[in-house]
């Protein structure tokens, strides 16, 4: 059999999309911010100053709503539903509910409300004053930003659903 040598580049300009200069532009300062804050911080900041410089940053551009799995919609109606009361089990065990599966993982959970924090679709407060810095004790609720991507992943699936039930 014979090797096939088509250039590697060749099916890549062809096969995975760009992305336009705006989106490049955009992530390069997102990613430019953060090693600035990472390298320069003040000698007193801590780690959560340093998380708010980065969800600064990240909010600017939120995600986008076709881009969420069921997991990550589940997990944003679970913190809504709590209405800020939603500490990481609670809302693992609202998921566990939603999603209809008995096994969900809480850590999993809690790494994608960090990223949720950090892309500004949900707020979180300490539990106890006393210990500002426990990202594991801490109320989690939901933002303005959050619900318009809930509310836009929710849309997106209802029109697909309609799409398909004519083939059904």
């Amino acid at each position: 059999m014979k090797r096939d040598d088509t250039d590697i580049d060749e099916v890549l300009k062809h096969d995975l999309p760009r992305a336009s200069q705006e989106e490049v532009d955009a992530a390069s300062a997102i990613v430019l911010e953060r090693i600035r804050s990472m390298r320069f911080q003040p000698a007193n900041s801590g780690p959560r100053e340093a998380q708010a410089r980065q969800s600064e940053a990240a909010a600017k551009k939120p995600m986008k709503a076709e881009w969420l799995l069921d997991f990550h919609v589940a997990i944003l109606m679970a913190v809504e539903q709590l209405q800020g009361q939603g500490r990481p089990v609670t809302i693992t065990l609202r998921v566990e509910e939603l999603l209809e599966e008995p096994i969900v993982w809480g850590t999993a959970v809690f790494l994608i409300l960090l990223m949720m924090e950090s892309s500004g679709m949900v707020s979180s407060s300490p539990i106890d004053p006393e210990k500002p810095d426990a990202l594991d004790e801490r109320y989690y609720e939901i933002t303005a930003t959050g619900r318009q991507t809930l509310a836009k992943a929710l849309a997106a699936r209802e029109r697909v659903t309609d799409a398909l039930e004519g083939f059904a």
